[in-house]
């Protein structure tokens, strides 16, 4: 998978903290850059759904939208996290780590 840019965001929860951040992963460690990379693989992220809907809703759950360039293809997904696949838990902290050092930084 080829991967250019990520865009992440993460809404909800009790508090309602908002972290959103655009990625440019070739700005990223080599290390993180292929760990990312990896992870969506795995993740099989490009056969997801757009909208991935759970059974009912959760309150103060985590909503999560993700969104990924690559060439001229790019494929988005927003979900609440009780929809989510197990396998998609690793990436969405990795995302979570990268964005909170972003907002940091800035």
């Amino acid at each position: 998978m080829q991967i250019e840019r990520i865009k992440f965001e993460r809404t909800g929860g009790f508090a309602g903290i908002r972290l959103a951040a655009e990625i440019n992963v070739n700005e990223l460690p080599d290390d993180e850059k292929t760990e990312i990379i990896e992870m969506f693989e795995k993740a099989n992220f490009e056969e997801l759904s757009e909208k991935i809907a759970g059974r009912m809703p959760v309150p103060d759950e985590f909503v999560y939208y993700i969104e990924v360039e690559s060439g001229q293809q790019e494929h988005k997904i927003r979900a609440g996290e009780s929809a989510l696949p197990s396998d998609m838990e690793p990436l969405l902290r990795t995302l979570e780590t990268i964005t909170k050092r972003q907002m940091r930084n800035k």
